[in-house]
């Protein structure tokens, strides 16, 4: 079956050559697929953004603000022969949390990152993030930008924020 040498015109129906990327009669190009593919390209790259990268940092508070991590249980052990230690809980205020990730943020990390704290203070806000983790900052401050910010994952800590009230002097989660 031969192909056929001719083609219609998009535009004003003359018949030209089929290789034609112009009419000769209106002038006017004859558009190809290129322009679908880059389309179809264009739209399964937006929703793979919007789809991939569920994943959150876990010391990342979206900002410079650094965030205490409030864990309260260790990694249960492979055989109940094995002793867990007990966790070390780190004592240290808001204020002194704040200032040694203020005046140098990788070794505030070095020092605080997945360690369990006990922190005493106000507390300034208690709320959710965008994908429903739960946390509380403390006051700072009066006009701060940055605040110690603590999330809890631990059901039983999540019931006693719930008791928790904004301005609540040394209010504690153990």
């Amino acid at each position: 079956m031969e192909t056929p040498k001719t083609k219609k015109c998009k535009f004003c129906q003359s018949e030209i050559p089929q290789k034609a990327s112009v009419c000769p009669q209106c002038g006017k190009k004859q558009g190809g697929k290129a322009k679908w593919v880059i389309a179809v390209i264009v739209v399964l790259l937006i929703f793979s953004a919007l789809m991939g990268g569920e994943e959150k940092p876990a010391s990342s508070s979206g900002g410079n603000a650094p965030v205490a991590e409030n864990n309260t249980a260790t990694e249960p052990s492979n055989t109940e022969a094995e002793e867990t230690a007990p966790v070390e809980i780190m004592e240290i205020s808001p204020a002194e949390l704040l200032s040694s990730y203020e005046a140098n943020e990788v070794k505030g990390d070095a020092l605080y990152e997945g360690k369990t704290m006990r922190l005493s203070g106000t507390v300034g806000s208690i709320g959710k993030d965008i994908v429903d983790d739960v946390y509380i900052t403390f006051a700072g401050e009066e006009f701060a930008i940055t605040s110690v910010q603590c999330y809890f994952s631990d059901e039983a800590q999540i019931e006693k924020v719930m008791e928790l009230q904004p301005a609540n002097k040394k209010s504690r989660l153990n």
